[in-house]
């Protein structure tokens, strides 16, 4: 396994190329459909497969949330190790997606977030979660150890931005989400926290692709 500074290092460059793959992929529509979200989904996929053995992909506070609560983020034998390793993960994906959404103009989502469009946002995202969490292993987003993983969790982010469209959600990522509110947005404090809830729900369900 590599140190924790190298994936430190890989997190921060893949968090990076994810939030600018969604900047760049709003930029390029007008109005955002399908190919908008697929792309999306298609940047997902290949960072998994890009990063997936080495840092695991995380790209996402929830993800090593869940992985430090089922104690596989560093080094399963040791609580404070795998603590530093969850500090180090998240402090380097702030900082990738802060600059990833700082490379180019984009405008934030406004908020505050309905009622329905912040359910909507936390089921779409406790499935999200679901998705990572049944196709990972040992802390990670591996295609080395599950070869469809990055196509079934690039697949699944894309068709759940083309559902929440409707309702104006689809972050699933509370990077983002700090992100966003650091641009100005209100109203994104719920949502934040929910995420982050999402990924403490993810550490008791159940995995089904394992033994």
């Amino acid at each position: 396994m590599r140190s924790l500074p190298e994936r430190m290092g890989l997190e921060l460059i893949g968090s990076f190329f994810l939030a600018y793959a969604v900047v760049t992929s709003f930029a390029l529509r007008d109005v955002p459909d399908f190919t908008t979200f697929l792309s999306i989904g298609l940047a997902l996929v290949f960072l998994i497969h890009l990063f997936g053995r080495t840092s695991g992909a995380h790209l996402n506070p929830s993800v090593s949330l869940m992985f430090f609560g089922q104690n596989t983020l560093a080094n399963p034998s040791s609580f404070w190790s795998n603590l530093v390793g969850f500090l180090g993960y998240v402090s380097a994906q702030l900082v990738g997606i802060w600059f990833g959404f700082h490379v180019r103009p984009f405008t934030a989502p406004s908020g505050p977030f309905t009622s329905r469009a912040t359910l909507v946002e936390i089921l779409m995202s406790l499935v999200f979660l679901w998705l990572i969490h049944a196709w990972s292993d040992e802390g990670r987003i591996c295609p080395e150890a599950r070869p469809l993983s990055g196509f079934v969790v690039g697949s699944g982010l894309t068709s759940l931005l083309f559902l929440g469209f409707a309702d104006s959600v689809g972050i699933f990522n509370p990077a983002f989400t700090l992100t966003f509110m650091g641009m100005g947005a209100h109203g994104l404090e719920q949502i934040f926290l929910l995420q982050l809830l999402a990924g403490v729900a993810m550490i008791f369900a159940p995995r089904p692709l394992h033994n």
